[in-house]
């Protein structure tokens, strides 16, 4: 009687999902914390975009590198000592207080992650069937995605939960940012043409109150004023605030009270009040969670020490060195052992990498797809924020649904893949489903002009994001089809022209808004994700860079584990 094979593998699989998880948590905590970042040292969108570039930069450069050194060393040290690596310049980013600082502490961080999904990738080739490779690849990246997604919403709870409980509610000299703003924004007549008449109005008429025949408000006039608004219990009016729908969690819950006939306690009706001016004025006040936004990145940084020992002890170089593989799993799967795990040579494969067409395609649209992809991790929170005044709580959800929407993309983008590959071979397989996503993901950017519901963008955004996901199942399988002993090598190289997109994006979209404007930005992105499809299309996984597995071989191999 045939032995039942182990199931080591999802084991090894479950531990690399895991390693997504805490670096998608990591890299994307400082994404949902930049208003505050930017406000407490005195960052304009422009500047932060520096440090969210630079980050990308590093880790681009860092792909192939880290990639060879896990081929040529083994992927279970590499991996461990990349999840520590990047987890101690996590946290050194919550100890910056200059944009250089943050520049640095960024760059490393970027480096410390580099090998992570190309190290990934070479121990899916080392231990999964080709047939499987797909979905295997697909779960991998889906513990990024669920980090993403996960990460706005506690993001928000530990902002909120790790507000000192001695925070003063008043606001110094320092953090009104834009006093001519101010000042043009509460001088301005109600048309129809302005955003928040009634509560601006509201406010203006409060000032006016306390300085009369003034059109020209001062630092100090303006912070005394909006502090003797803080402090009065009666600041609050309904039918003035009740087109004001971008309050965080805590601000509703006090207005509920209200409703009800309750009366709060000092403590809460100020920060009640400073909720309301933040929400009123949210390109002119320093936001009350700007003193919380550093033990947030701490907390998460520490979860890479668990993830660390998770991977050292479940993963192996090899499954025959794991005492718990049993021979049925070494059968099933030792006939791709070869396509990746007995390399002993030194050198890159550089030359092999410049010749293949389907690679440079392959980095092409990678390098696309990141510009595109890099809006909805990086500007749309400020977009949600500037544009439609977004509450911390709402904005937070609006940024988790496109990464839980990928998901489902992920998961089915893997079984298309793996079956495509099946009844059309690899030349299509891989390259249909990839191409095919990166059109639809176009249509949802050139949408979005037309919609002027915040929510409706964030769906547009979550069906580009399913899009995406869809197609990285198909992208990680070409590398590992096609890489030979260079699995790491080759998906690093994508991952570079990637990431030197995803460096490009936030400093290219930052200018297009600013010059330009966000329907220009949207456009943008889409242009990028229809050159992204046609680089796709010309992807064809049925030629590795060497002649070390053969096309027969992968055949037979696929036939032999179905």
């Amino acid at each position: 009687m045939t032995e039942k094979p182990s199931q080591v593998r999802y084991f090894v699989i479950a531990a690399l999902m895991l390693m997504g998880v805490i670096l998608y948590i990591d890299r994307y905590a400082f994404q949902i914390a930049q208003p505050y970042i930017r406000q407490e040292l005195g960052l304009s969108i422009t500047e932060f975009s520096f440090a969210v570039s630079i980050f990308f930069l590093f880790y681009g450069f860092g792909q192939m590198p880290a990639g060879w050194l896990s081929d040529r060393f083994g992927p279970r040290l590499l991996l461990t000592i990349y999840i520590l690596v990047w987890s101690i310049f996590a946290a050194t980013v919550g100890l910056a207080g200059s944009l250089v600082m943050l520049c640095v502490a960024r760059a490393a961080f970027g480096l410390g992650q580099a090998g992570a999904f190309p190290t990934a990738s070479a121990v899916v080739s080392r231990w999964m069937p080709a047939a499987q490779r797909g979905k295997a690849s697909g779960f991998v990246a889906l513990g990024g995605r669920i980090g993403g997604a996960v990460v706005p919403i506690l993001s928000a709870a530990l902002l909120m939960a790790f507000l000192p409980a001695d925070q003063t509610y008043l606001l110094d000299s320092t953090q009104i940012i834009d006093v001519d703003g101010l000042n043009s924004l509460l001088t301005i007549e109600e048309t129809e043409n302005n955003p928040n008449p009634r509560y601006v109005s509201y406010l203006t008429r409060r000032l006016d109150e306390q300085f009369p025949n003034v059109t020209t408000y001062s630092l100090k006039q303006i912070t005394s004023g909006l502090n003797h608004l803080i402090e009065d219990p009666e600041f609050y009016v309904p039918v003035e605030f009740d087109a004001l729908k971008s309050l965080d969690k805590y601000a509703a819950n006090q207005l509920v009270r209200l409703n009800n006939g309750e009366e709060l306690e000092t403590r809460a009706y100020m920060r009640l009040n400073r909720h309301l001016l933040e929400s009123t004025l949210p390109e002119n006040l320093q936001g009350l969670y700007v003193a919380s936004w550093r033990p947030v990145l701490f907390l998460f940084a520490s979860l890479g020490v668990a993830g660390a020992l998770i991977v050292w002890f479940t993963l192996r170089d090899h499954p025959i060195e794991h005492r718990l593989v049993n021979q049925s799993e070494l059968k099933l799967i030792s006939s791709e052992s070869t396509n990746g795990n007995n390399n002993t040579e030194n050198r890159l494969p550089i030359k092999s990498l410049l010749r293949c067409r389907s690679v440079w395609m392959s980095a092409v649209s990678q390098f696309c797809v990141n510009i595109g992809w890099l809006f909805v991790v990086t500007l749309f929170v400020d977009y949600l924020m500037l544009e439609h005044r977004v509450s911390l709580t709402e904005r937070s959800d609006m940024v988790a649904i496109p990464l839980m929407v990928g998901f489902v993309g992920m998961l089915s983008g893997g079984w298309v893949t793996d079956k495509l590959t099946r009844l059309i071979g690899f030349r299509f397989g891989r390259a249909i489903p990839w191409s095919i996503a990166m059109l639809i993901a176009a249509s949802c950017f050139f949408l979005c002009p037309v919609l002027a519901d915040p929510w409706k963008i964030t769906w547009a955004m979550a069906l580009m994001a399913f899009c995406v996901d869809f197609s990285v199942p198909s992208m990680w399988a070409f590398s590992q089809d096609v890489g030979g002993s260079y699995v790491g090598v080759v998906l690093g190289f994508g991952n570079m022209f990637g990431n030197f997109g995803a460096a490009l994006s936030p400093i290219l979209l930052a200018f297009i808004y600013k010059y330009v404007g966000w329907d220009a930005t949207f456009v943008i992105c889409g242009v990028c994700f229809v050159i992204a499809a046609i680089a796709a299309f010309f992807v064809d996984a049925s030629r590795p860079i060497t002649d070390d597995v053969t096309i027969k071989e992968m055949k037979s191999a696929i036939k032999q584990t179905l």
